[in-house]
Formats: structure tokens, sequence, C-alpha cells
């Protein structure tokens, strides 16, 4: 064989075995870039999450767990919603935005649900609701009624919105939807018509 023909076998032979090489370090680093993926029980953490509040009474309010955070629903009642007005000058975030689809003055797509991220926004607590009487008692004789977060006593009104700090910010909306009277999506906005 000429040393020419020895020089092409050779170059051939380096780009086969360069090529190989190529290929099992990319099927043997398959396994380390999965492992960045993140996993099934992850994924469904993310997923909306739907929720019948049909059998919430007016009044009450139940908590529900979208990724890892508790969602409070609150039916309100008529009272509730006319407390709204009384609170209005008492609101310390004027400056928070919500989502576009909810009302700005009962921050919700149905007055008569309220549905915010049930965590205070001073140091992650869960707020309490407290009706008017109860309330009294923990934080004054002008309390109307809503949630109070235990560990320092802010207090929201029936809207989610901060009316005595130190909470800083209203009760964040998430987003959600309805998808019939009483079923309700959380983690989804309503689709744009």
């Amino acid at each position: 064989m000429s040393n020419e023909a020895n020089t092409q076998r050779r170059g051939f032979l380096r780009l086969a075995l360069g090529g190989l090489g190529g290929l099992a370090a990319f099927f043997a680093s398959v396994p380390f870039v999965k492992s960045f993926l993140p996993s099934a029980k992850a994924r469904a953490l993310g997923d909306p999450v739907v929720v019948d509040i049909g059998k919430i009474a007016p009044g009450e309010v139940h908590a529900y767990l979208y990724r890892g955070a508790p969602i409070l629903v609150l039916h309100r009642t008529k009272k509730m919603l006319a407390e709204l007005t009384t609170t209005d000058a008492e609101v310390l975030d004027n400056e928070s935005e919500d989502p576009a689809y909810v009302d700005r003055r009962t921050r919700s797509i149905n007055p008569d649900y309220l549905v915010v991220r049930g965590i205070c926004t001073h140091l992650g607590c869960v707020p309490q609701m407290q009706d008017e009487q109860h309330g009294k008692a923990i934080v004054g004789d002008w309390w109307p009624g809503g949630f109070i977060c235990p560990c320092h006593l802010s207090g929201y009104d029936y809207a989610g919105r901060v009316i005595r700090g130190p909470a800083p910010r209203n009760l964040p909306v998430p987003a959600y939807h309805f998808i019939g009277p009483t079923r309700l999506v959380i983690g989804e906005a309503a689709k744009p018509t």
C-alpha cells in the first residue's frame, strides 16, 4: 500500500473515531442534561387548578393550594361589598396594579367572589378573615371587617386591599377565570375575546 493510501486511511479512521467519540459523548450527556428539566411532580405543581366554589356559603372563605401558596376565595355578601366604599379612604396601597380583567373597585371578575393570594405582603403569614365584631377586639373599634394577619396585625379589607400596616401592598390577585357559575380555574387568566 502506498503512503498516500495509508494517509487517507488514517484520516478516515481519525474522522470516523472522532465522530463516534462525539456521538458517544452526546448520548452520555443526555441523562445529565435531563436532570436539569423539572420533574413530573414539579410540572404538575405549576398546572392550573380547577376548583368548585359552589359550596362556599356567603360570608365564608376557603383556601385552595396553588404552586405551594394558599389562594383565598371569599364569597362576599351584599354587606361586605357595601363595606368597600367605607374603606376606600383607608387603603394604603394605591400603586399596585391589578390584572386588567378584574374590576378595579371590587378587585374581582365576579363581585360576589374575591380571589387573592393569601400571603401577607409584610412577612408572608396567612391572613385570617375576621368579621367586624371579632376584628374590633383584635385591632380596634375602627375595624370594618376583612382579613387580619395574625403575626403583626396587618389588615386587609373585603377586596384584599391593605388598610392597616405594616403590610405595604394589597394581597395580589392571581391569574384566574370562571368556566361556569361555580367552577374556577386558578393559575390561568381568561383568554381575551
